[in-house]
């Protein structure tokens, strides 16, 4: 008997499930993206129990005649290449023809499909991947798929599956990260037969930021775009007030594809800068165009992940873009009423919150109402244009949210303000700006009045007054001349008195005797020491009094990591602890005159409005919120 052998169609489909077909999620992120193929504009996504039960994903797509309906579920049958070629120039989201069989092998499948060409419809049942039955039915021009108890005949793989609220959560992400990336087709996601999100489909991609994340979020969105030589980018950016705990509010987009990049996630934090406060991510979605040859999606089974043949330009773009538009806005949050009582009205809850309602264990629990900070847009704002503010009171549909520009290329999406004369004349009435440093958003005239507990300043302008934060407006002026200082004074060494030794391990050895002449050009003078030990005789002058030890050690722990060291970014965070130890804490009280000096160096910073850590600076109450407060209008 022979040792190797071919494995038969039906084990070879399951080997193939168990890379494609994760878990529910993975099976209607294959047939949504199966419908966004066969160009549909119109996409149902229903499940039961989590998708554990039950499956169907309904289109109005092109559809299938008999033939093709059959040949669908063969290994490797795909419409989407022809040719070798064609690998190089991929534009559909799906190419590798294992997606279909690969899914009927593990379930019960059901698929029915119709051209819409005075033809009957075409109705084919699989079970665990074997065919059982081929049809006539009736249907509309368009696909469904129905798939029923996934995972039946590999029980192995049913058991790791999570609670059903976590398969609906992550099928509601696959969903919505595809309806992010496609905002001209219309989604619905029901769960239970209780619909989760719709989208509208009317290509505004802010209306699809409102299903998903809710209204309060699609008010805070800010539009960018940019291009180079190879690339466009556009998209729409939170205010780096609206944060989140973790990453996965990013969606990045290539072409019209979901996928995750840590290269790209961190070219967006870098545009952010210093405008986040540390462990708090924004929400951003980004959709990327380019020339299908300079990425290959064809490193991953679930095509989750690709390869960019320009990635660090791409990176620059992007961080690039965003800083452009943060320069360009006015970044400073409004406080309301704190003691403003909403009228009851139907509010439209986010999508993750809509989800925490379907625990079992929830239901039929008076749900509690957190305390929730909410922040109002600086005035002047609204009439800019450059925001996606222009939110009127009703909730619910969809038709009070802003729109984006109407013309057809994402190109006549301006990146540029669009001001109307009688929005610029309102904007200058409601704060004149003490400095307008090129394309940067004008700084309200801040007229100090007192100071609160030695650490507030209370400060008059025309349309209310602010509390600046002392500490962190100094920090932001020190951070600024001391990053630019030492950027100026480059990487002349500054020698140790006495050396400092560092020991690491045979390979980490390796790596760090290979950065030994770059480190020298950067200032660190460093020589073997011994087997595994390195001696370090100089620092760049431009290293903190005080932290030249922890960031030599931070820089060595980075280089015996294997990871590339960036000195601009260890510059960074020596200006941020120098300027964090040098600048006026809580409790120093201030003359009138060091108020003024304080506020006109704020003006001056190209960043004025967070600290070097992303905490605010000043916070702007209104002149009507403060009428509101005191009853003089209701």
């Amino acid at each position: 008997m022979p040792v190797i052998r071919i494995l038969d169609d039906g084990l070879a489909n399951q080997i193939a499930a168990g890379e494609v077909v994760e878990r529910p999620a993975s099976v209607v992120k294959e047939l949504v993206e199966n419908a966004l193929d066969a160009r549909a504009d119109r996409i149902q996504v229903s499940i039961r129990e989590g998708g554990i039960q039950s499956i169907e994903v309904s289109d109005n797509g092109t559809g299938m005649d008999r033939e093709d309906a059959q040949l669908a579920f063969e290994r490797h049958a795909t419409s989407k290449i022809r040719r070798e070629r064609d690998l190089f120039s991929i534009r559909s989201l799906g190419f590798r023809g294992e997606a279909l069989p690969s899914i009927a092998s593990v379930s019960r499948l059901t698929l029915t499909t119709s051209r819409g060409e005075a033809e009957p419809a075409t109705r084919v049942r699989l079970e665990g991947g074997t065919r059982r039955e081929v049809e006539e039915a009736v249907r509309d021009r368009g696909t469904s798929v129905r798939v029923e108890d996934l995972f039946f005949n590999t029980p192995a793989r049913l058991k790791y599956l999570k609670t059903v609220n976590t398969e609906v959560s992550h099928v509601a992400d696959a969903v919505g990260r595809i309806a992010l990336a496609h905002p001209t087709v219309s989604f619905s996601l029901k769960h239970n037969d209780r619909e989760i999100f719709r989208t509208p489909g009317d290509g505004k991609l802010v209306h699809v930021v409102h299903a998903l994340y809710g209204k309060q979020a699609a008010k805070a969105m800010l539009l960018f775009a940019g291009e180079d030589a190879d690339f466009q980018v556009e998209g729409v950016a939170g205010r780096p007030e609206l944060t989140r705990s973790n990453r996965s509010y990013l969606s990045i987009l290539i072409n019209g594809r979901y996928i995750r990049s840590i290269p790209l996630s961190q070219a967006i934090l870098r545009g952010y800068d210093t405008l986040l406060p540390i462990g708090r991510y924004p929400i951003v979605v980004m959709r990327t165009e380019m020339d299908p040859k300079l990425v290959d999606v064809n490193v991953h089974p679930a095509k989750l992940e690709v390869r960019l043949s320009k990635e660090k330009e791409l990176c620059r773009l992007i961080e690039t873009t965003l800083k452009n538009l943060f320069r360009r806005e006015v970044l400073i949050p409004a406080v309301e009423n704190p003691w403003k009582q909403e009228k009851p009205r139907h509010r439209e809850k986010p999508v993750q919150e809509r989800l925490r309602l379907d625990r079992p264990a929830e239901r039929g629990r008076k749900p509690t109402s957190p305390v929730r900070h909410e922040w109002n847009y600086p005035a002047g704002v609204k009439e800019t244009g450059a925001a996606f503010s222009e939110m009127l009171a009703a909730d619910g549909d969809g038709s009070s949210l802003p729109r984006e520009d109407d013309s057809p290329t994402w190109k006549e999406k301006t990146v540029k303000e669009r001001k109307s004369d009688s929005a610029e004349a309102a904007f200058k009435k409601k704060a004149e700006p003490v400095e307008n440093k090129g394309d940067r958003a004008p700084f309200p005239d801040l007229l100090p009045l007192a100071q609160i507990h030695g650490t507030y300043l209370v400060c008059q302008t025309e349309d209310g007054f602010y509390l600046v934060d002392q500490h962190a407006a100094h920090e932001r002026i020190y951070y600024e001349r001391f990053f630019k200082g030492l950027k100026e004074r480059g990487t002349e060494p500054q020698p140790l008195l006495i050396p400092l030794t560092v020991e690491c391990g045979p390979g980490e050895a390796e790596t760090l005797s290979a950065w030994i002449p770059q480190l020298a050009e950067w200032g660190v003078e460093m020589e073997t020491f011994g087997q595994g030990v390195f001696m370090i005789r100089s620092h760049p002058r431009w290293f903190p009094q005080g932290r030249e030890e922890s960031l030599i050690r931070e820089m060595v722990d980075w280089l015996k990591a294997g990871r590339p060291l960036d000195m601009a970014r260890m510059r960074d965070e020596g200006a941020k602890m120098m300027a964090c130890k040098a600048a006026i804490k809580a409790n120093h009280h201030l003359r009138r005159e060091e108020m003024t000096e304080l506020l006109q160096q704020l003006a001056d910073c190209d960043i004025p409005y967070t600290c070097p850590h992303g905490r605010p600076i000043l916070v702007h109450f209104t002149t009507r919120e403060i009428e509101k407060m005191f009853k003089r209008v209701m």
